[in-house]
């Protein structure tokens, strides 16, 4: 049975990928990220029916067109990935606050955001998954040069 199925970060890497194996199931995807030329480029290589949302996932008023977006296009949302995240590759000491701060609302604010858009979604319909993607570093200790995660 095809599914509705909202990727955030699909333009590269594991959320590309996961696209692309999703769309040879036969489900319908929304793909999002920032880069809309990126976004292109990974539904123009699935054969499945897609619709891409430049989306900066960091930003709530984002998340909520993207889910609305959705919605508008395939009626609602069955599955929810939370998949964009970012990592900074730099020794400790060569961090600033902005590197903390982006961190913070890529990898955990827009998880929330993504969650907060949605659930009220699918509690009125009863029915829906989410999916959140993480990295292996937010779990293991390890040292330079990626300690800000």
């Amino acid at each position: 049975m095809s599914k509705v199925i909202v990727i955030t970060g699909a333009s590269e890497g594991i959320g590309a990928e996961l696209a692309r194996q999703l769309g040879k199931l036969g489900h319908k995807l929304v793909l999002a990220a920032r880069t809309e030329s990126k976004l292109k480029e990974v539904a123009d290589n699935i054969d499945a029916e897609t619709l891409i949302v430049p989306t900066d996932v960091t930003k709530r008023a984002d998340v909520d067109n993207l889910r609305d977006r959705a919605i508008e296009k395939f009626g609602h949302v069955d599955v929810w990935v939370n998949n964009a995240g970012r990592g900074i590759t730099r020794p400790v000491l060569e961090l600033n606050e902005q590197d903390l701060d982006d961190m913070w609302d890529i990898n955990v604010k827009s998880v929330m955001f993504g969650v907060w858009s949605i659930v009220p979604h699918m509690r009125e319909r009863k029915a829906g998954q989410i999916i959140n993607v993480s990295s292996f570093l937010g779990r293991v200790p390890v040292a330079s040069p990626r300690s800000v995660y």
